[in-house]
Parts: C-alpha cells; sequence; structure tokens
C-alpha cells in the first residue's frame, strides 16, 4: 500500500503528461488544492492511484476515458482529456474516430456533441477559431459491400473463424427484426471495419461505453468480444477500475462482476 506522498507524487506525474507542460500541471495542481478535500482525492486517488497504474498504457486509458466521459456527455471534463489523450499518443484521427465507434453505442447526438468538443480541441492547439482539417471520410459502399464487411467481422467479434455468414445474418435478422439490418450494414459494417482504429481498441471503446451507461446485456456480448479482439483480462479490469473514477463505483463493480462471470464462463468452456 502507497503511503501519501508516494501516491501524491505518482499523481503529480500522471497530470504532467495529461496536461502535457510542468506550467500547466502547476495550474491543475493550484485547480485541485482550492477544492479541498475532493480536489486531494482527485490528485491522490484519481490520479495518484487509478491512472499511475501500471496495467494499461496511458494512451489507453485516455482512449477509455474519453468514452466514458463521451458517453455521459461531461463536456468540460471531455475538453481536458481529449486534450491529455493528444498528449498521451492518441493521433487526432484515433480521437475522431472515438466518436464514430461511439456513435452506434452511445447514440448519434452524444457522439455529435463529443466530436463538437474534439474539434474545440483541436482549434485550440492550433490557434484558430475552427478545426481546420476535416475528419477522414467515409468510405463509400454499396449494400452488398456492407452486408459482407459486417458479416464477416463478426468472426472476430464472435470468436468463429469458420462462421455461417448466411445463418449468422438469419438469425440476427430473426431476433432483431428490421432492426437487425441496422446492426449488421451500420455498426458492424460501416463502422467497425474502418481502419482508423485496431478492433482491439474499439473493443476497449465500447467496453468503456456499455459500462459507463450500466447496460448489462450488449457489455456482457462485448467483454467476450474484446477478449477475442486481443484485450486481456487485466486490461478489462483496469477498464472497470477506471470507471470506479468516472462512473462512480456502483457501474464499476456491475461491470466487474459481470467481466468476472464472462471469464469463468470461458474457463469453463475451455
Amino acid at each position: 500500500m502507497a503511503d501519501p506522498d508516494s501516491r501524491y507524487a505518482a499523481g503529480l506525474d500522471v497530470l504532467r503528461t495529461l496536461a502535457g507542460s510542468e506550467e500547466m500541471k502547476t495550474v491543475m495542481v493550484d485547480h485541485f488544492e482550492r477544492l479541498g478535500a475532493l480536489g486531494s482525492i482527485a490528485v491522490r486517488t484519481g490520479t495518484g492511484e487509478i491512472w499511475s497504474r501500471p496495467q494499461l498504457s496511458r494512451r489507453d486509458r485516455s482512449l477509455v476515458v474519453i468514452s466514458m466521459l463521451t458517453a455521459l456527455n461531461r463536456e468540460t471534463e471531455l475538453r481536458f482529456h481529449v486534450a491529455g489523450g493528444l498528449n498521451h499518443g492518441l493521433t487526432r484521427d484515433e480521437v475522431d474516430e472515438i466518436m464514430v465507434q461511439i456513435a452506434p453505442y452511445a447514440g448519434m447526438p452524444t457522439a455529435l456533441g463529443g466530436a463538437g468538443a474534439v474539434a474545440a480541441v483541436f482549434a485550440q492547439r492550433d490557434g484558430t477559431e475552427t478545426r481546420e482539417s476535416p475528419p477522414a471520410p467515409m468510405e463509400p459502399k454499396d449494400d452488398a459491400q456492407r452486408r459482407a464487411d459486417g458479416l464477416d467481422f463478426l468472426k472476430t467479434l464472435l470468436g468463429v473463424p469458420d462462421l455461417d455468414p448466411k445463418a449468422t445474418e438469419a438469425a440476427i435478422l430473426d431476433q432483431q427484426g428490421e432492426m437487425g439490418n441496422l446492426v449488421i450494414d451500420y455498426a458492424f459494417g460501416d463502422v467497425w471495419v474502418r481502419p482508423q482504429l485496431s478492433r482491439r481498441d474499439r473493443s476497449l471503446i465500447v467496453v468503456s461505453v456499455l459500462t459507463a451507461q450500466n447496460l448489462s446485456h450488449e457489455l456482457g456480448i462485448h467483454l467476450s468480444g474484446a477478449l477475442n479482439h486481443g484485450v486481456t483480462r487485466r486490461e478489462i479490469e483496469e477498464v472497470m477500475i477506471t470507471a470506479s473514477l468516472y462512473c462512480g463505483f456502483p457501474r464499476a463493480i456491475d461491470g466487474m462482476l459481470l467481466a468476472k462471470k464472462v471469464f469463468a464462463e470461458r474457463d469453463a468452456a475451455g
């Protein structure tokens, strides 16, 4: 167990990398010191105990936090963490793509709101009134290609390389009706297969969003999918630990319990 001084030192180091400079770190420390106990907890526990954990890189933890804050519509904190994500190694294209990935899971208004915050951060960094470079465009596809890409994606999400696409398509449409077409073509065929982020990163985003929203049915599916996409069990646990700070313990504990259940089911299946 770390002592208060070491937790504080670790917290200051995280604030330095999040803020991007010693000068901005000092500004953040001054801000938190004016908040009394809450500010002390933010530094010593938030950054000193959670952010400083080595089990998830700061780049990946930034991706997780940006996803959670977008899902929770926390614009002020989101702007700070978008800038922090860039300081932690996320590229602008990757930050833009987080919003694309969020849209099917938190809704288009939420994703558009997040994209607005991202644009404001980019403009501030460039010293312009509005962002100058546009986000990556959508690749034009016909309906047949969207459907084929969506069904092919399910091979990695479900971890079944020899998945029967026709049987899978029929099962989804039988269960979800017309909405199943959008699931396959839009969420899977348009979004998940885009090259701007790895499927591992996209799984981290989706698990983060669904944890923040406390949507257990979909979260269970995507926890399993995250394992199939190369996210480790330890990294999933770190997402839930991070959620305790940004979403509160009730949602984080629900997510952790569900993750443990998914892990146990995997172990039982061999």
